[in-house]
């Protein structure tokens, strides 16, 4: 795999990459302060109810984020008592409540089991701790972004491709970026060429922020003012 660094020297030989660049930079002066702090948020949205974002992330897949799967995501902390992954683990959703397929409960349902595996090899028996190990999951494994199957704990989860993998380590605290068509739209409008492959979605977004000075994280999040009909990061997949 080519390093991101590498890939900045190679794109750079583009001057149609340097335009692009230029464009992103002026995004950064204008929203780029915003942009940080919606980052700094991200990850506490699910705090203390780490079996909600599961449900989120599962159900973000080619669905419109703020009508569809925000509702999905209300109705099931309404329905349930308790928010976490090992209350999620042990209580399936039914598929007629909430719109999903199902192959997307059983995804939740696996993803969650996943996930109380791991914290009992990890020893965290303390429900309060499933923030930090969410974390714990989303920084070990993600050296592996190119290939989630490699992941023995969400990646290799059915239903769980490159982009729900990204999506999740996100919503867990770590730096990332989902490489939907959302984000695909947002580079290609400030001059990127994006083709429609969600690796190569993935080393340009990197290069990308290594050339203004910011995480993944947060570029996603600024990128939002250029495709702003969703909430940052959770636009369908690459499909057009």
């Amino acid at each position: 795999m080519i390093e991101s660094s590498q890939a900045v020297d190679l794109l750079r030989s583009d001057p149609q990459w340097r335009h692009a660049v230029a464009n992103l930079r002026d995004l950064k002066r204008d929203h780029g302060a915003h942009a940080e702090t919606r980052a700094q948020n991200y990850a506490a949205e699910y705090d203390n109810a780490r079996g909600a974002m599961i449900v989120d992330v599962v159900a973000s897949r080619q669905r419109r984020y703020s009508t569809r799967v925000r509702k999905i995501v209300a109705d099931w902390k309404a329905r349930n008592a308790e928010h976490t992954i090992a209350w999620l683990a042990t209580q399936p959703l039914q598929r007629e409540l909430y719109g999903l397929s199902d192959g997307e409960v059983t995804t939740i349902h696996e993803v969650a089991n996943q996930l109380c595996a791991f914290v009992s090899r990890e020893g965290i028996t303390a429900r309060e701790e499933e923030d930090r190990l969410c974390r714990i999951w989303a920084d070990r494994y993600g050296a592996i972004e190119h290939a989630p199957r490699l992941d023995p704990v969400v990646g290799s989860v059915k239903g769980i491709g490159l982009a729900l993998f990204a999506y999740a380590r996100m919503r867990s605290g770590a730096d990332a970026i989902k490489p939907d068509i959302r984000v695909v739209r947002a580079m290609r409008s400030l001059g990127f060429l994006v083709p429609k492959d969600e690796h190569a979605v993935l080393l340009i977004t990197r290069a990308a922020a290594e050339e203004i000075g910011m995480s993944r994280l947060v570029l996603d999040q600024l990128l939002w003012w250029r495709d702003n009909d969703d909430v940052p990061g959770i636009s369908g997949q690459i499909s057009t």
